[in-house]
């Protein structure tokens, strides 16, 4: 699992910064994190191929968040693109995106399947056999979700000497990584723990913007691998992180410590800021393991 930055800023970008958006791989398939304007630019100038996008996750319907998906939809269909796409988004983002596709007339060469939020509890709104996704209710001034991207538990790994020493048919080698028992050769039970070890660590990614500092989330987030919490404010600037709900960079530090978790990325930076280094430091102060967002960053999670 691993996460690309391809928006740092908050509502107004600054010259080569983008708003919010991310892109997590996960078992090599790509989950897009909020659909910033330019979103494209960014997709090319990081050389992430369109077509591995298999969903696309919006948290809410401020314009610095989606404006880029409309764009996005059209060129994957002029590239031709004949798989479905699965979009999560707010209730009223999906009606925005309906009606241009309805009135623009576009027939895309592909189908996308709407899955339209609009619960203010957690809830999981995806699964596979790898990972799940699960919404995150924030606190910010219109619905907004976060998102918790969890791997399921991996295979054990078999100790293929160990399994043949105790004389196991290779049919069962499947059944032992699953954590089951098995009857070797010899009618004798084997048990799994002694023909297997660990294997490689699940991993889990939270994505938690826009939102006021709130603890109703700690639960959901609590030792999560890579936190992600926008820190649109600094401290000076608390008044107006009141006003609009966002957080500060001390706020940010506060969340990731009470939760727990192992790292934390801060980003969607208001555009009145030129020395980001301030939100490091604040940061800081409470939180020790924290990076900022910047384009082009990539975190292995």
């Amino acid at each position: 699992m691993n996460l690309t930055i391809l928006g740092s800023q908050g509502a107004l970008p600054k010259l080569n910064k983008y708003s919010s958006s991310h892109l997590l791989e996960v078992c090599n398939k790509y989950i897009l994190i909020d659909c910033c304007e330019g979103v494209q630019f960014q997709l090319k100038r990081n050389k992430i191929k369109y077509s591995k996008i298999e969903l696309i996750l919006i948290t809410h319907a401020h314009g610095d968040h989606f404006f880029g998906l409309i764009g996005l939809i059209t060129t994957l269909s002029l590239l031709k693109r004949d798989k479905v796409l699965k979009v999560f988004c707010p209730v009223p983002v999906l009606k925005i995106i309906q009606a241009h596709i309805k009135y623009a007339k576009l027939k895309l060469s592909y189908e996308i399947k709407f899955y339209g939020l609009k619960s203010d509890q957690s809830e999981i709104i995806y699964e596979n056999k790898n990972y799940f996704i699960r919404t995150i209710p924030l606190k910010h001034s219109i619905y907004t979700n976060g998102f918790l991207i969890k791997e399921k538990l991996k295979k054990r790994k078999l100790l293929l000497d160990k399994a043949i020493e105790n004389k196991i048919n290779k049919i069962y080698f499947n059944k032992l990584t699953k954590g089951f028992n098995v009857i070797n050769d010899d009618g004798i039970e084997i048990n799994y723990l002694d023909v297997t070890v660990m294997g490689e660590k699940s991993k889990s990614f939270a994505y938690c913007s826009d939102t006021a500092y709130t603890e109703s989330i700690i639960g959901l987030i609590k030792e999560v691998d890579l936190l992600y919490c926008e820190s649109t404010f600094l401290e000076k600037h608390r008044d107006k992180a009141i006003i609009t709900y966002h957080s500060t960079a001390k706020d940010a530090g506060t969340l990731a410590l009470n939760a727990k978790v192992k790292k934390l990325i801060i980003g969607h930076f208001s555009s009145r800021y030129d020395n980001l280094d301030q939100f490091l430091s604040e940061t800081k102060e409470i939180f020790k393991n924290v990076i900022l967002s910047e384009e082009g960053k990539k975190i292995d999670i």
